[in-house]
């Protein structure tokens, strides 16, 4: 029969010696780099990124901040298809190129294990957009206040900056209007930026703004009133340079015209002309208007003609008649024919009137017909109507029988009212 106590000092002495041998074992390993599998440990951290460039910038250079694991590992950082090596935070990165850009930073423990890499990716632009160009604007010169403008640029997604007259540069919408102009010369810039912060050169647009309407035209010519002309022509001038002109007749609206104006076909009866200015902002003046009374005419009106030139003349010499016309009707008269006639012989004997004088007549026509105030006179010349004038021929013959000599003339024409 067996000690039991035998039994267990046994067992427990061959358990001892199974657990030195164990701790042999782990010790070579340590020391001669066998291969020994391990337990997993925790999964390796992810860093996380604190600060550094993001979206689009213009600048070349990033400083990237990240924090580490509670373990201390080492640290590793790659820019784009760079490879990882260690480093430290911060992080800096200079002389980049235009485009997009990876930041990568990630943990390697002390037994070589790797974690998933954070990342940060941006965008590097430096180039600045286009001018813009402007695709709506007032007019060169307007009365308008208030102005709209839109533009575009070559550069898609740009955003805009806009200023008046040199004032501060603000953002801005497309299109914008700008309220509240004075009048003179404005001028609006408009710049691209992009989201870079690049900005791009600026277009300009120069216009007048002009509020203030010209003065009212001034009458230089118009009928007689009342006239027996069943036409009548009106002259016109403005003392602002440039102004053009509206006319109308009677109760017609006002149109474009130009100075003359003529109107034919008048019926008899009282007409009102009306013209005003317009300058090139389109501001109008007032009207100004002249009123008139077309009458009846009436053929073969009496009128009475009489004068003569006390100028001595000689061969070759000639002098103008001062003819004085004198209306006896109470309206006006337009006398449209006139003619001198020399009479035979004069008062010295020898010297015939025909024989010796010549006579040019007066421009006075239907076209150009001479108006005579009611119960007044003119005196010739008289506006576009010339004075008839005589002049004594230079004959071959002897004209001494001439000296001293008066000629008598005799004056007809014919009028209407």
């Amino acid at each position: 029969m067996r000690n039991p106590f035998t039994t267990r000092t046994a067992k427990s002495a061959t358990a001892k010696r199974s657990l030195t041998l164990l701790g042999v074992l782990l010790a070579l390993a340590a020391a001669g780099g066998l291969a020994v599998a391990a337990t997993r440990g925790p999964s390796v951290a992810t860093p996380s990124i604190t600060s550094g460039p993001s979206g689009t910038t213009s600048a070349t250079s990033a400083t990237f901040a990240f924090a580490a694991g509670a373990r201390g590992d080492t640290l590793e950082c790659a820019l784009d298809a760079a490879a990882f090596a260690a480093c430290t935070s911060p992080k800096s990165y200079s002389g980049l190129g235009d485009g997009a850009h990876t930041f990568r930073v990630r943990e390697r423990t002390r037994a070589g294990q790797v974690g998933d890499a954070a990342t940060r990716t941006w965008t590097v632009d430096t180039q600045a957009p286009p001018a813009p160009q402007i695709t709506q604007a007032p007019p060169s010169i307007t009365n308008q206040t208030s102005a709209t403008f839109a533009y575009t640029d070559a550069e898609a997604g740009v955003k805009w900056e806009c200023r008046v007259d040199g004032h501060d540069w603000g953002t801005c919408p497309d299109p914008v209007t700008e309220r509240n102009l004075r009048d003179g010369l404005r001028t609006f810039m408009v710049r691209a930026f992009d989201a870079a912060g690049n900005r791009g050169p600026a277009t300009s647009y120069s216009w007048t703004i002009d509020t203030v309407a010209p003065p009212k035209p001034a009458l230089v010519q118009q009928p007689p009133n009342p006239s027996p002309s069943s036409s009548a022509t009106f002259a016109f001038t403005d003392a602002e340079a440039g102004a053009t002109f509206e006319c109308r007749l009677d109760s017609a609206a006002f149109a474009a015209c130009a100075s003359p104006r003529t109107y034919s076909g008048l019926a008899v009866g009282s007409h009102t002309f009306s013209v005003r200015a317009v300058d090139a902002a389109g501001n109008r003046s007032g009207a100004v208007q002249y009123g008139w009374r077309v009458t009846a005419a009436t053929v073969g009106q009496p009128f009475a003609i009489a004068g003569g030139s006390a100028r001595s003349l000689f061969p070759g010499a000639s002098t103008s008649l001062a003819l004085r016309v004198t209306n006896p009707n109470a309206d006006p008269i337009l006398v449209t024919s006139l003619t001198v006639t020399i009479q035979p012989g004069s008062t010295r004997a020898g010297c015939d009137g025909p024989t010796n004088l010549q006579v040019t007549q007066s421009n006075v026509s239907s076209a150009n017909p001479l108006t005579v105030p009611g119960n007044g006179s003119v005196t010739l010349p008289s506006g576009g109507v010339s004075a008839p004038s005589v002049a004594m021929r230079n004959l071959a013959t002897s004209q001494d029988a001439c000296k001293g000599a008066v000629f008598s003339f005799s004056y007809s024409g014919s009028a209407h009212s």
